[in-house]
């Protein structure tokens, strides 16, 4: 009995002495159990201020993150979350992500009319988000599991949003189908890691002895198993089918924010992940797998986006092809890869928060629905137009913007990553990459193709708002800006991953 209680004792001990370490995650968690009780109340007043209030937990928590010094960064949090540079540099963009997607929402005309739930909807907002800190902070498999899967509820959710339409509804039953399912598969995989290695501490030199000593093919077949769970946060072939129909049946806000939010921290979990899997004798399976995938998702994403008809599917498969470029990046073993793909998610948060606010205005102002409906709209809103053109040739990846710096930089470390080892699956996802970049060229080119080439149809006079106009500038300077002084990220960014537990 006294050891039970010595022990209970030292673990409230731990936990007390690791709570610093989730100032910002308890800072969200406050401001989501404010914002549900503050819906209980009818009152407008209370109603208009809840935007504001999910808006000030972002500001507060992104403030806290930016200063740093809340954690001492000793040691992992019971061995389940670990506050490091990485997990700091990640909420930075989560909490940019989260005022993003208010400022969004507060701009889109369905939301606005929203009147049941739309305290729910800030707060899940919060809850996502928190989420989102937890899986980049998480360095046990099932933490990593039950991150994902608060993600995943605060999204199922989200997706519902506008229950009133038959779109929406039907995309989040087929978002929580695959979620189920590749979740599944995902605990099943990691099972099988705890069964060889005894313990759920991937990050631990423990687990990565243990792997060497175990089954090779048993531990590939593990690996692919958890790698499910990963590709669907991020997207990627062959869990990437939820994403064209979520993204045309969710609002314009939360499309933006799966675009960006869950393939930021998919991507910081499987950065952590790989670490394990680096060595080319013992794992080779693992890297050929993940290889293929990276390609598969390329050329599917890129492929399939030439054949849309429609804007939001259209950037759907793009969103799919940035997963490949990015698990591209991630198999650059021996070079500084991780500064580059945190480049990429930065550039990729602009990119993709920009071009959906575009596509939000050109849906509510213009009942934009498919591509020919852009017809003219770039002669008659010059201003919108060539934001719009910024935003997608940066996607491309074509100078003078963040976008080129972002691909430049992934290209160079896997180029290098090549001549140290002479690996030519590595030589196959450079040459794959540089020649999709042009194929997305094609797609991506058509919504400036009907914006100022095709002729001027449109009677309407409508004025842009302040608002609007300001909003999409400030997405779209930093890719201007850092495409000239990548430098500047690339040192501070190295700042901050400097800090080491």
């Amino acid at each position: 009995m006294n050891e039970q209680a010595a022990y209970l004792s030292q673990t409230i001990d731990a936990i007390v002495a690791g709570a610093g370490a989730l100032l910002p995650e308890l800072l969200l968690a406050g401001f989501f159990l404010l914002l549900v009780t503050l819906d209980l109340f009818k009152s407008a007043t209370v109603k208009r201020l809840l935007p504001w209030l999910a808006l000030s937990g972002f500001f507060a928590a992104l403030l806290v993150q930016i200063s740093g010094g809340y954690s001492d960064g000793e040691e992992a949090f019971l061995n389940l979350l670990l506050s490091d540079g990485l997990a700091r540099y990640a909420g930075i963009l989560f909490s940019a992500a989260g005022i993003f997607t208010v400022l969004l929402s507060l701009q889109n005309r369905q939301l606005e009319r929203l009147i049941a739930g739309k305290g729910e909807y800030y707060a899940l907002l919060l809850m996502l988000v928190l989420g989102l800190n937890l899986m980049a902070k998480s360095v046990n498999l099932l933490m990593v599991f039950l991150a994902i899967e608060t993600v995943s509820i605060a999204s199922y959710i989200l997706t519902l949003t506008l229950k009133e339409e038959k779109r929406a509804v039907e995309s989040g039953l087929k978002y929580i189908l695959y979620g189920a399912f590749s979740a599944g598969v995902m605990v099943y995989g990691m099972s099988f890691f705890y069964g060889l290695t005894g313990t759920l501490h991937y990050t631990s030199d423990t687990f990565g002895l243990s792997l060497l000593q175990a089954n090779t093919q048993l531990v590939t077949v593990a690996a692919v198993l958890v790698f499910a769970g990963f590709f669907f946060k991020i997207s990627a072939v062959p869990f990437h089918f939820w994403a064209p129909d979520v993204y045309q049946g969710a609002p314009m806000p939360i499309v933006a924010l799966f675009s960006t939010g869950p393939k930021m921290a998919g991507i910081v979990v499987v950065l952590r992940f790989v670490t394990a899997f680096t060595d080319p004798l013992a794992y080779h399976d693992v890297q050929l797998f993940l290889g293929v995938a990276a390609i598969a998702t390329l050329v599917i994403g890129n492929f399939t986006a030439l054949w849309q008809r429609t804007p939001r599917r259209l950037l759907a498969y793009s969103s799919v092809s940035h997963a490949g470029f990015l698990l591209t990046g991630l198999l650059a073993f021996g070079t500084d890869y991780q500064a580059s793909v945190l480049f990429y998610l930065t550039v990729l948060l602009f990119m993709n928060f920009g071009i959906f606010l575009f596509l939000q205005l050109a849906e509510d102002a213009f009942g934009v629905q498919r591509l020919e409906d852009f017809t003219g709209l770039g002669r008659a809103y010059p201003y919108i137009g060539v934001m719009a053109l910024l935003y997608l040739l940066s996607l491309t990846g074509l100078p003078p913007l963040a976008g080129f710096m972002g691909k430049l930089l992934i290209f160079s470390n896997v180029w290098e990553a090549y001549a140290l080892t002479q690996n030519n699956l590595l030589l196959m996802l450079l040459i794959a990459g540089i020649l999709l970049t042009g194929v997305a060229l094609f797609y991506y080119i058509k919504i400036p193709y009907y914006l100022f080439f095709k002729g001027n149809f449109r009677e309407e006079n409508l004025v842009i708002s302040l608002s609007d106009k300001l909003l999409l500038a400030l997405f779209a300077l930093p890719l201007l800006f850092l495409f000239f002084k990548p430098d500047l990220l690339l040192t501070w960014m190295e700042q901050v991953l400097a800090q080491t537990p």
